[in-house]
């Protein structure tokens, strides 16, 4: 394991050294910089290969079902239907005065289209 770590430190430097730019050397020169380079190199790959090696946890199974719509709620009844909401509530019945009416007068409801 450490002879792939000592060629490849010995790759990286000699790549640094091949690509080196003479204006920016540190002061104690390019072989400096390509050893520093190198170093750094070997340790990315120590790590990667670490990170390879490394187990993956377990993943935990979600709990419970799935998030489901609210059911609908009866909400009364009203012109003779049922209704339903979501969000529970009642109906509210405006055909009071309709159904006053009807027993008075039905050939007029009857006209206005309604069934009371």
């Amino acid at each position: 394991m450490e002879d792939k770590y000592k060629t490849l430190y010995e790759d990286e430097k000699a790549t640094y050294l091949k690509y080196r730019d003479p204006d920016k050397a540190s002061a104690d020169g390019h072989e400096a910089d390509a050893e520093a380079y190198a170093k750094r190199m070997v340790e990315r790959a120590k790590a990667r290969d670490a990170k390879k090696t490394m187990k993956p946890r377990p993943q935990r199974k979600a709990m419970g079902g799935a998030v489901k719509k609210p059911a609908m709620a009866y909400g009364g009844t009203a012109n003779m239907k049922k209704h339903m909401y979501a969000a529970g509530g009642q109906v509210k019945d405006n055909m009071k005065g309709l159904k006053a009416l009807a027993k008075v007068r039905p050939d007029v409801v009857k006209k206005m289209g309604y069934n009371v």
